[in-house]
C-alpha cells in the first residue's frame, strides 16, 4: 500500500507500549509507512491570575458555540443536545467562578494537554503533506486492534479507490453513540456496514482515515485563526469543516474497525491523570 501512511500520536506512556506495538505491527503487515509523533513539553507551568479564569471561560464558550453550530437541525436529538449543552455550560461557569486557584489550574492544565494533542495531529498533517502519499491514517495510542481489523482495513482501503469523492474523512474507532454526534439530516446513505454523510462529522478522533485533498484544506484553514488552538482535535476538525465550501463526505462504521480503548476498553484516559 504505497499510497498510505500511518501516524501514531502519543506521549511515550509506558502503559500503552503494547498498544503502540500493535499499530506498528499492523503497518508492517500491510506494508504501510509508519511514523510516530510524540515529542512535547513535559512541564506545564501555570500561574493563576484572573485572566486565566477569563481565558478558560472563553475557551468553554467557543467549544459550546461551534459544537451546536456544527450539529444544528430541527430535531428532538438536537434540542436534547442543546438543553444538555446549556446545562453543562452554565455548570462550567458556576464552577469556574467558585473554584479556588488550584482547581482552576487543573482545569487549564486539562485544556493545555488537549492543545498539545491537537498540535501533534497538526504536526502529522504537515509531515504528511510533504510526502507524495494520498491517504493518511492517524491513531492515538488508545486505539486497539480487533481480530478482524487487519482484513477489514485492507479491504476498505482498496474500496476507497472506487469512491467518486474528492474529500474524504472516515472515522475508524468510534467512541460515542452515532446518534449523539451525527445529525440525521446529514446522512446521505446508510447500509449494514456504515453511514455516509455530507460534511465532516468526527466521533472522538481516536483513529481516522483522511485523504490528501482534505488534509490540504484543513491545514490551510487551521492557520487562518489563532482561535483554532483552543479546540481539542475532534472539535477542531468539525469547526474547520464548517469553513470549507467544498463537498466533503464522512463515513462512520456501525462496528468500528478499531476499539477506542478509553471508551470501550480497560485503558485509563489521559484526561483523568
Amino acid at each position: 500500500m504505497k499510497d498510505v501512511s500511518f501516524y501514531l500520536i502519543h506521549n511515550n506512556s509506558i502503559d500503552r507500549f503494547d498498544l503502540r506495538n500493535q499499530i506498528q505491527n499492523l503497518a508492517k503487515k500491510l506494508n504501510i509507512d509508519f511514523f510516530e509523533i510524540y515529542k512535547q513539553r513535559n512541564n506545564l507551568k501555570i500561574n493563576f491570575t484572573f485572566k486565566l479564569k477569563l481565558r478558560i471561560l472563553r475557551i468553554y464558550f467557543l467549544r459550546f458555540f461551534y459544537n451546536l453550530k456544527h450539529k444544528k437541525e430541527f430535531s428532538l436529538n438536537f434540542y436534547s443536545l442543546l438543553f444538555k449543552s446549556l446545562l453543562n455550560f452554565n455548570k462550567s461557569i458556576i464552577n469556574l467562578i467558585f473554584k479556588n486557584a488550584n482547581e482552576n489550574k487543573q482545569d487549564y492544565k486539562h485544556i493545555m494537554i488537549e492543545s498539545l494533542v491537537t498540535k501533534k495531529h497538526i504536526k502529522a498533517w504537515k509531515h504528511f503533506l510533504k510526502s507524495k502519499k494520498e491517504i493518511m491514517v492517524i491513531f492515538e495510542d488508545d486505539a486497539i486492534c480487533k481480530n478482524d481489523t487487519e482484513k477489514r482495513l485492507k479491504d476498505f482501503i482498496f474500496k476507497i479507490n472506487d469512491f467518486d469523492f474528492d474529500y474524504i474523512y472516515i472515522d475508524l474507532a468510534g467512541g460515542l453513540d452515532l446518534k449523539d454526534v451525527i445529525p440525521a439530516r446529514m446522512i446521505k446513505k446508510s447500509n449494514y456496514e456504515f453511514l455516509l454523510l455530507d460534511g465532516i462529522f468526527t466521533n472522538t478522533a481516536c483513529s481516522y482515515l483522511i485523504n490528501r485533498n482534505l488534509i490540504k484544506l484543513l491545514y490551510k484553514e487551521y492557520h487562518k485563526s489563532k482561535l483554532n488552538r483552543s479546540f481539542p482535535i475532534d472539535h477542531l476538525i468539525n469547526k474547520l469543516g464548517l469553513k470549507i465550501k467544498q463537498n466533503i463526505i464522512s463515513i462512520h462504521f456501525h462496528n468500528p474497525l478499531f476499539t477506542h480503548g478509553s471508551f470501550k476498553g480497560n485503558i485509563k484516559s489521559w484526561q483523568i491523570y
